[in-house]
């Protein structure tokens, strides 16, 4: 059987048990329960095994986690990572500027928070996912103020898209305070695989601090990339980086389909089945049927104004390490026209439109 922090095999009378490095683990445990049982003894194995299952609820109820930020990213990850605690006889406590939001999580049996106050007051680990640089340091002076307060050491897991340098703003305002700890933990993921658990999530930090919380991070995603630096500033760069390759793949897209709908008797419908046995990802698949579909809307996609945000700080993240991102410049351009337009609640794969109305001469029909 399997364990949040073991992998525990009985075969006949022997208990057989693997530890994994980034799991919790008591050898000392396991030495006085071997020690002290005889060999072959199935009694033993189901000691040992109830006395695993009691360390696992108390490791457990040892962390008290709080999330603040519901929104479509916040809202998957905060429902699956209750539904891990509750498995483990846990809760999560929840809070989000607009109440109504708490409702689904809370069905699954969290808890909300009546303010950020009351929420660092049930929590030693809280994790924020919020839209913008802004939102970030808003509710970061509220929490360090609060934390200032507090003896108890203290976990802040920040995993939105921010500029690096707000990542190290953070952490250089928490050292004022050792006992407390501040992790910069971006994600990669659309809305559907946040609620799928089948992120991609990227550890900088306190390494002590990310191999205790691994298991929590494990049940909101499909991978960890722990960047092993205490830098929190490179995790965002990271976020950035990766951000890259997708608006880069969502302006390549669009280019393409763009010319493939110009052409004659060439259909979309064959670009997309190219597209699917060629580039079987989900990103090139998901875009493009987007694209072909004339989707705008930003349910399981990404905004026009966050886009502009993030490519912005990508761009940025470029001029101040002597790189160039022409690719970003053009998208940027492009998804600046839609704002313009009053069309930055669009998904930003309707940066297509721009395309799709200006002609050779760069002038828009």
């Amino acid at each position: 059987m399997q364990d949040a922090g073991y992998d525990i095999k009985v075969s006949g009378c022997a208990v057989f048990f693997f530890f994994f490095p980034t799991r919790l683990h008591n050898s000392s445990l396991v030495q006085h329960v071997l020690n002290d049982q005889p060999k072959g003894n199935l009694k033993a194995a189901l000691f040992f095994i109830q006395r695993l299952d009691q360390h696992r609820i108390m490791a457990h109820q040892d962390i008290r986690i709080g999330w603040i930020g519901l929104g479509e990213m916040g809202l998957g990850m905060a429902t699956n990572l209750q539904k891990h605690l509750a498995s483990h006889s846990s809760h999560l406590t929840v809070w989000n500027r607009s109440p109504g939001k708490t409702e689904s999580v809370q069905a699954l049996g969290a808890q909300v928070a009546s303010s950020i106050e009351d929420l660092v007051s049930k929590s030693n680990v809280i994790f924020t996912s919020l839209s913008n640089d802004a939102a970030v340091e808003s509710v970061y002076s509220q929490l360090f103020a609060l934390a200032s307060k507090s003896q108890e050491p203290l976990t802040f897991v920040e995993v939105s898209t921010i500029h690096p340098s707000v990542a190290t703003k953070n952490a250089e305002q928490l050292a004022a305070h050792p006992q407390h700890v501040y992790l910069q933990c971006p994600v990669f993921g659309r809305p559907p695989a946040a609620h799928a658990a089948q992120l991609v999530w990227i550890t900088s930090g306190n390494p002590d601090a990310i191999q205790k919380l691994n298991p929590y991070f494990a049940s909101m995603s499909k991978s960890i990339i722990d960047l092993k630096t205490t830098n929190v500033a490179a995790a965002s760069s990271f976020k950035l980086i990766g951000n890259f390759f997708v608006i880069g793949t969502v302006e390549l897209l669009a280019e393409g389909l763009n010319l493939a709908e110009k052409v004659p008797d060439v259909h979309p419908e064959a670009v997309l089945q190219f597209i699917e046995t060629f580039f079987p990802t989900p990103s090139w698949i998901g875009y493009s049927k987007k694209m072909a579909e004339r989707s705008t809307t930003k349910e399981g996609g990404f905004p026009v104004t966050l886009g502009l945000k993030d490519v912005g700080h990508m761009r940025q993240l470029a001029a101040d390490n002597g790189a160039t991102l022409p690719t970003a410049d053009l998208a940027h351009k492009h998804l600046t026209i839609l704002k313009e337009e009053g069309k930055g609640d669009q998904d930003w794969s309707s940066l297509i439109d721009v395309l799709r109305e200006t002609t050779p001469s760069g002038t828009r029909q």
